[in-house]
């Protein structure tokens, strides 16, 4: 089954003989739900001209409304993922309403690079959510994990203790915990080794990365904190002639703070610049599981023979005011 990158363009055509009109009908749903008998979109068009009969659609969008990945929880051994983070979408064609025929894919919150050209999938039964090229940082109190796709079947699994198999009833998303330096699940490895800081206390960076799973990133060295208060304010009249010094001419209104903080991840391999590119592009960002947004808007490219030790600092705002004026 094909898997399609959301957050970038996967265009389905109808293109038949004769046709003066196309339409198709998507269907959409999460795992452990009823696939929908009535489609939740129907689109159609008309052909431009007798000389111009291709019709084409962007469906990648349409499913964006049933992935919501909230947070992460670590586990010690590989788990279900929520099925929030991905979701099934069935498309059917016709052309002049007779119906072609219909496909279903696996909607998966990432993207595709330009590079890759037009209508990038990824057909293969185990899709590892990660760039699993990178050995990642970890601290000893939290145990990160890879996300992995697995289509229904059974799959060997080296370095957890006392796991072996992994069974797999129904297509999913599992997390793959880096409990060892080294883990091998007979189609892919993931590396990781844990970092001593006696220093400073170590933040973990969660994020959706580029192929759409939880990427961990640990910030090990000195982050610095500040705040932004924004109000309006405006002139009062003295509620007499004989008027209180103390009170005042202007008044303060609509106050809200914001926090800001930077983060340092202490030296890095050459190839973290790939995470640090997940993360600025990413959508879904939490610091130690509060949700912030990414300030950083640009990053260099940094390498062993131009920068010696690479560090990478980037800048957060939490993503909510200091007063709560939920509403």
């Amino acid at each position: 089954m094909k898997k399609i990158f959301i957050r970038s363009p996967y265009f389905i055509e109808v293109n038949e003989v004769d046709q003066t009109s196309a339409k198709i009908e998507i269907f959409l749903w999460n795992k452990g739900t009823t696939e929908p008998t009535i489609p939740n979109y129907t689109l159609t068009k008309n052909i431009a001209s007798p000389l111009q009969t291709l019709i084409a659609w962007n469906v990648a969008n349409y499913a964006k409304e049933f992935i919501k990945p909230i947070s992460p929880t670590v586990v010690s051994v590989p788990t279900e993922e929520a099925v929030k983070t991905w979701c099934y979408m069935k498309v059917r064609r016709y052309s002049n309403d007779v119906e072609l025929d219909e496909e279903t894919f696996i909607c998966l919150n990432g993207y595709t690079q330009y590079s890759g050209g037009y209508n990038q999938y990824n057909d293969n039964v185990v899709v590892p959510l990660v760039n699993n090229a990178i050995t990642f940082q970890k601290t000893n109190s939290v145990v990160p994990y890879v996300n992995v796709f697995y289509e229904a079947g059974q799959y060997d699994i080296t370095g957890i203790t006392g796991f072996t198999t992994l069974n797999v009833p129904f297509d999913s998303v599992y997390k793959i915990p880096l409990i060892s330096e080294f883990i091998y699940d007979e189609y892919y490895e993931y590396y990781s080794k844990e970092i001593c800081e006696p220093k400073y206390t170590p933040i973990t960076c969660t994020f959706i990365n580029r192929f759409g799973g939880w990427q961990y990133l640990t910030f090990f060295k000195a982050n610095s904190s500040s705040i932004d208060v924004t109000s309006k304010d405006f002139s009062m009249l003295p509620a007499s002639i004989d008027y209180n010094v103390l009170q005042g001419q202007k008044r303060v209104f609509n106050g809200q703070g914001k926090q800001k903080i930077k983060c340092n991840t202490g030296w890095v391999d050459e190839n973290y610049f790939e995470l640090i590119q997940d993360l600025l592009l990413s959508e879904t960002v939490l610091l130690d599981n509060k949700p912030v947004i990414v300030k950083s808007q640009s990053s260099d490219y940094k390498t062993n023979i131009k920068d010696k030790n690479i560090n990478y600092e980037i800048e957060f705002e939490y993503n909510y005011g200091l007063i709560n004026d939920v509403i």
